[in-house]
């Protein structure tokens, strides 16, 4: 369920699908996406501020909050990095994960960029779906 042409690659309608159903309605849903692009720079420079000051508690509580949030719209590749990144500061590999905060930044750059597009397919997607936006 990718829409064709996303630049980011990694967006799972389906899991927005799920969102809208456990809502009963696409509108919320829609909406969180959006407020999660527009928070998507904050949260991921929370994240490089935090691993760049070796702080453990505010770098796990930054990532789990864009990892939740990246699985909730189906923003799969910003969640693996998460994941990935998650892991090394459990194991208090602050270089390793400084390493990896450019992938992240580069991921989030794309879904940036093709923002519009996202939410129009997110829309597309959801009006399919159980009569969501009939008339």
């Amino acid at each position: 369920m990718k829409p064709s042409g996303n630049p980011g690659g990694e967006l799972d309608l389906g899991r927005l699908q799920s969102l809208a159903e456990e809502l009963g309605s696409p509108e919320p849903a829609l909406r969180f996406l959006a407020k999660y692009l527009a928070m998507l720079p904050q949260r991921v420079e929370r994240i490089v501020h935090a691993v760049d000051e070796h702080d453990a508690t505010e770098t796990t509580t930054a990532v789990l909050s864009l990892k939740i949030s990246s699985s909730m719209v189906g923003a799969r590749e910003t969640e693996h990095q998460c994941r990935a990144i998650e892991s090394m500061i459990r194991e208090n590999h602050f270089d390793d994960a400084a390493h990896a905060l450019p992938a992240l930044r580069q991921t989030a750059d794309r879904c940036l960029a093709s923002r519009s597009d996202l939410i129009r397919a997110a829309h597309t997607s959801l009006s399919r779906h159980r009569g969501f936006f009939r008339s």
